[in-house]
């Protein structure tokens, strides 16, 4: 754009000074008889119009081609700026974002240790929950075995020692029934026997096992 102005600029430059020439031309046809220094002299001084007109000329073209430059460096100053606040403004957004995304990683990896925390907690209460059942039960177990032991113990010596397993009876009760044959031959002792057994209530009828 700048190439085209500048040759539109010097292709009316040099039409305006065709036109002075032809000007000339014509007034020194026009004009009348002069003389030779004369000439010199005019032409002297239009050479030396043409020469300062070409002066201007370069200098406007040189004083335009300066402000074109400096609106061009303008305009890359304007296009730089553009681009870097572009840019600052890209990089903040992308920090913003990063920032974000490592904000939200954050969150969901404690979140994510929290419930592995209480995941593994619930499974520590569990598994001691279930241990201390196993314990209590295993707890019981060897508790009670001495018992029932020693239950078992008592009971197979009072068998052994009462003869509970007799078909006549139990020794008590077989010594109460001979007791009672010994107190029918004699009264008074048969008296003192139940005086006896009422004391300490074995008067009453023991009955017969099976």
């Amino acid at each position: 754009m700048m190439k085209k102005h500048l040759s539109r600029l010097f292709f009316t430059a040099l039409f305006s000074a065709l036109m002075i020439h032809v000007d000339v031309a014509l007034a020194v046809e026009v004009a009348p008889r002069i003389s030779d220094r004369e000439i010199i002299e005019r032409l002297t001084r239009l050479e030396e119009g043409q020469q300062s007109m070409r002066r201007e000329i370069a200098q406007r073209f040189s004083s335009m081609e300066q402000r074109f430059l400096s609106m061009e460096q303008r305009m890359e100053t304007m296009q730089k700026q553009t681009e870097h606040r572009m840019e600052t403004m890209q990089k903040q957004t992308e920090q913003r974002m990063e920032a974000m995304q490592k904000q939200a990683e954050q969150r969901f990896l404690s979140v994510e240790k929290r419930m592995d925390a209480q995941w593994n907690l619930t499974l520590a209460l569990i598994m001691a929950i279930i241990g201390l059942v196993g314990f209590v039960i295993w707890d019981r177990k060897t508790a009670l075995k001495p018992l029932e032991r020693r239950f078992e113990r008592i009971a197979d010596e009072l068998e052994c020692d009462l003869g509970v397993a007799s078909p006549e009876g139990s020794r008590l009760t077989r010594l109460i029934a001979a007791l009672r044959e010994i107190a029918l031959d004699d009264p008074q002792l048969s008296e003192r026997i139940r005086e006896a057994l009422r004391r300490h209530s074995l008067l009453e009828e023991t009955p017969q096992r099976v």
